[in-house]
């Protein structure tokens, strides 16, 4: 249980440098903004993640974390692109963590509409190298997204929906439980900058249909805010919170839960981060 709390901060945590970076849409779809035909580049990112727990609380979760991710832009609007990082927990089970390795291939533009509207596409896979996936013995998972980018009123926005199928050796987990074989869910991102600051959140929402065709009981969401300054020009700090939760249909019997903030389950992340 301590790992998969400390997997809720981590991830915040990447999901915050990520968004940190100011870039059309996600760090790890980086597209060729300049317009040259072929370019390459990336970004390292190093964060301290924790919850809001004090230190002597036997709830309370640290972790430091990193993240890295390449990407090679060619053609007019194609890119190929890939992101791995880890994680070190300070506290109870400490030891260092693998998050899975992700490669894709994105295009920015399938077409444009309005003055700054554009809608795109990317696909990619993810390589099993957390311990969490070998556990319950993915092979790997294809995931599709058609993100839809727009600025308004001087924001950057981002409505990208995603649907994810995976590939696990067995239907079962170890734990006897039956694996995800899809995952549906709508990513929302806004970004904005003024001078060297720059400010962002995002929002996650979805469900899932296991291998017997069971739909979750429930949706799982999670948000981010955070605000960030670039101190150099490829150089950037930024500091996240986060949280995540359940959102539970009242058909399944009980009254719809929707908390903005848990605090078992919020985060902060501070993080640095360095573009190339």
């Amino acid at each position: 249980m301590q790992i998969k709390k400390i997997n809720v901060s981590v991830l915040s945590g990447f999901i915050a440098c990520t968004l940190a970076i100011k870039q059309p849409v996600l760090a790890n779809e980086t597209y060729d903004i300049k317009g040259e035909s072929t370019s390459w580049g990336g970004s390292l990112s190093l964060g301290y993640d924790s919850n809001f727990f004090q230190e002597s609380d036997y709830r309370s979760n640290r972790a430091l974390s990193f993240h890295g991710s390449l990407y090679l832009s060619f053609w007019d609007s194609y890119s190929l692109y890939a992101n791995s990082g880890g994680y070190r927990t300070l506290q109870h089970a400490e030891g260092y963590y693998s998050t899975d390795t992700v490669i894709g291939l994105s295009r920015s533009s399938l077409f444009t509409f309005g003055e700054s509207g554009k809608v795109g596409m990317s696909g990619q896979f993810s390589i099993p190298t957390s311990e969490f996936s070998q556990d319950n013995h993915l092979n790997t998972a294809f995931r599709i997204q058609t993100p839809l980018s727009f600025t308004l009123l001087d924001i950057d926005m981002t409505v990208a929906p995603r649907i994810r199928k995976n590939f696990h050796q067995y239907t079962t987990s170890p734990s006897g439980t039956v694996n995800i074989s899809w995952g549906l869910s709508l990513l929302l991102v806004a970004n904005y900058s003024y001078d060297d600051a720059f400010f962002f959140a995002s929002a996650l929402g979805g469900t899932s249909i296991n291998y017997n065709g069971r739909w979750a009981d429930g949706y799982s969401y999670g948000g981010s805010l955070g605000a960030g300054y670039k101190l150099l020009e490829n150089l950037s700090i930024s500091l996240t919170f986060a949280s995540s939760g359940v959102y539970t249909d009242a058909a399944q019997g009980t009254l719809g839960s929707f908390d903005i903030f848990d605090e078992a389950k919020a985060t902060y992340s501070l993080g640095m981060t360095y573009s190339f």
